[in-house]
């Protein structure tokens, strides 16, 4: 008798957090937006929290394609964020992902004595969908040890009723970066994009070289999520950061002598002339050594360079 009243109040409760993940998604919903409330639908949102079958939308990193029917809603969808807002609103916020490490990498060994790191994401304006699901894969697919903490930066968002850290006025996202960071407690800083997806051993590799050498900076290969078809996608791990004579940061073939530096083994990091300035780790003290990011740069793009001529 006493267990059948222990599984009915498991049932209970977790079909009222069910409900509740439910309303939550309804209620912050890009369908706010619209002009007709009738058009939110359910049967998204369930499937945002419940799917976990691996056969829902978006699974495995497969690509979500819409009805023929539905192609003129999700363009107008699509300028909101510049992205197709249909499609990921259809995907699992923990959706699963392939694992796309080299076989070498599934079997290094880290130590155990990483130092621990804070994630700063900034973000204005964006999708619910897309920054939950880039929370949730931090969560999901980082050790719990390692993760400190994850400040969110609301850089003044004016569609987001949320407040986590919240800028007072619109200040860029170099700016709204450093208030993350100096809001941050974790050895490390982690700053990631608020429309990322981590994959399995994404973290241990990034602190293990900051161990090793504390002013190390690593950067993960950036893989790609279409922005049509929410497809995740592999990057080339034979590509590293450079930059043309106008200062344009590009990605560059790994040249032949930093193949022979590492004897031909891929699973070794590659050294880079520059990096990409918005996906990092770096010492917490270091960061500070070195100056930070400069302050008064208004516009996106520019700490590509700037990080790597620091460093």
């Amino acid at each position: 008798m006493r267990r059948f009243v222990y599984c009915k109040v498991v049932l209970a409760t977790s079909l009222m957090w069910v409900l509740v993940d439910v309303f939550l998604l309804l209620y912050f919903s890009e369908c706010n937006k619209c002009d007709d409330k009738k058009e939110r639908s359910l049967l998204p949102a369930l499937r945002a929290v419940i799917s976990r079958n691996q056969e829902g939308p978006g699974e495995m990193g497969k690509a979500v394609l819409i009805p023929k029917d539905e192609q003129e809603k999700m363009k107008e969808l699509f300028k909101i964020n510049q992205f197709n807002l249909m499609a990921s609103d259809l995907i699992a916020l923990n959706r699963s992902l392939p694992d796309v490490r080299l076989d070498g990498c599934k079997t290094k060994v880290y130590p155990d004595e990483l130092p621990n790191t804070s994630v700063v994401i900034v973000f204005h304006n964006e999708a619910w969908s897309t920054l939950l699901r880039t929370i949730y894969s931090v969560i999901n697919r980082s050790p719990h040890r390692l993760l400190a903490e994850i400040v969110l930066v609301d850089d003044a968002s004016e569609r987001v009723s949320v407040k986590i850290i919240r800028m007072e006025q619109r200040s860029g996202l170099i700016r709204a970066r450093l208030r993350g960071a100096a809001a941050s407690k974790g050895q490390v800083i982690t700053f990631l994009d608020a429309h990322c997806e981590c994959t399995l051993g994404w973290l241990e590799p990034l602190l293990a070289r900051i161990k090793e050498d504390r002013k190390t900076v690593v950067c993960p290969i950036i893989d790609v999520i279409s922005d049509d078809t929410f497809e995740y996608m592999a990057g080339s791990d034979m590509t590293y950061g450079g930059f043309n004579w106008k200062l344009n940061f590009r990605w560059y073939p790994v040249p032949q002598r930093e193949m022979d530096r590492r004897k031909g083994d891929r699973t070794l990091p590659v050294r880079t002339p520059t990096m990409a300035g918005g996906l990092f780790s770096i010492d917490r003290n270091y960061f500070e050594e070195i100056g930070t990011y400069d302050a008064g740069m208004d516009i996106w793009g520019g700490e590509n360079l700037e990080m790597s001529f620091r460093v």
